[in-house]
């Protein structure tokens, strides 16, 4: 039985629940426990993960990647939910993962982010039941039941500014459920864009003389298919859009390069796929403005990180680049590796973000 608004309101009021969407990485440092933890990366065409013994660039001990056949997974959500349990499983056994603890994001095309204003009087512990009273009236998302996490902005005279970040919770909860199902145990839900930032501060987090601390960032994880864009200032994730290209992972041939790793080549019409790729840079362009309006003064994009699947990143950091006069930075010139010193190639940087959590 689906419980009411008002019986989630009361529960939220006694207690947090344990998968949260957490929107902000500062004054994290201290807090992450050393635990080994399996970071998980599900999108529509791949199965990613990272084993970790701790949340450090040190602690990763193996990565793998498992290629899901078209149809299996859409728009983040699981058609074939038999299919991918089998995949899902036979990965685990694989991978060695039984019985092993496992954070994992939520599709981006699920993950709402919101700016909203309640009053004053609402008690820090009361502020996830009142948000649940709200929906619907104050408070409208596209989907049913959600799941949602909060963060702080700040406080004007009569309210409190907050960031919601929401995820419909059947889709969360089908994962979580597929998971358990393969001897895994789903342990907490993060956000693709705090993963991949929460990389960039691990590496650059101390070199304030080069990317001033808390510095307006523009994320572009350019993949096969989709391209999600999320502005950040002050650690804190303010903007999420994506958008989905209008290509078939059918033109995506994967091929075996030079160092034995697979990497997909486009193998469609060629002016198509540009035409597709300054699309999206006009989408980019948006998201920028709307950024400009939502914090209503002309806030400069001080740094733009660039990362995701997209076999030629530089070729996309060139039209970046020519299109916002910023040179993207590509992390090309880390070299992260595991215990055994296996290099870890740009694919699973964002498994790599994620491992950096630590399950909290």
């Amino acid at each position: 039985m689906i419980a009411s608004r008002r019986d989630k309101a009361n529960q939220t009021r006694k207690e947090r629940p344990a998968n949260g969407l957490r929107g902000s990485i500062k004054g994290n440092k201290s807090s992450i426990p050393k635990r080994k933890m399996v970071s998980f990366v599900i999108k529509d065409h791949v199965i990613r993960y990272i084993d970790s013994k701790k949340p450090d660039f040190y602690g990763v001990v193996a990565c793998g990647e498992h290629f899901l056949p078209s149809g299996v997974i859409q728009d983040g959500k699981i058609v074939d939910v038999d299919r991918f349990r089998t995949i899902l499983r036979d990965c685990v056994r694989k991978w060695n993962l039984k019985d092993r603890e496992v954070q994992f994001l939520v599709p981006d095309s699920l993950v709402i982010v919101r700016k909203i204003e309640i009053p004053t009087d609402v008690q820090d512990d009361e502020i996830k039941g009142h948000l649940y009273l709200e929906l619907g009236t104050n408070i409208h998302l596209p989907f049913d039941n959600p799941i949602f996490d909060i963060d702080f902005l700040g406080q004007k005279e009569d309210t409190k500014e907050i960031l919601l970040f929401a995820a419909p919770e059947d889709v969360i909860t089908e994962y979580t459920q597929i998971m358990k199902s393969v001897n895994l145990k789903p342990a907490v839900a993060d956000v693709s864009s705090l993963a991949i930032y929460r990389l960039f501060h691990k590496v650059y987090g101390e070199s304030d003389h080069v990317f001033p601390d808390g510095s307006t960032t523009l994320s572009v994880q350019f993949d096969l298919q989709t391209v999600t864009v999320s502005v950040l200032s002050q650690h804190k994730l303010l903007l999420l859009r994506q958008f989905k290209m209008n290509l078939s992972l059918e033109n995506w041939e994967r091929k075996i390069d030079r160092h034995g790793a697979s990497v997909p080549v486009w193998i469609g019409e060629e002016n198509y796929l540009k035409y597709e790729i300054n699309v999206m840079m006009g989408e980019i362009q948006r998201v920028i403005n709307f950024y400009r309006t939502l914090t209503q003064h002309d806030d400069e994009i001080e740094i733009i990180l660039l990362t995701g699947d997209y076999p030629d990143l530089e070729g996309i950091g060139q039209n970046l680049q020519q299109a916002f006069g910023k040179a993207p930075l590509l992390f090309r010139n880390e070299l992260f590796d595991t215990q055994s010193k296996e290099l870890i190639t740009p694919k699973y940087y964002l498994a790599l973000g994620l491992s950096l959590k630590g399950g909290v």
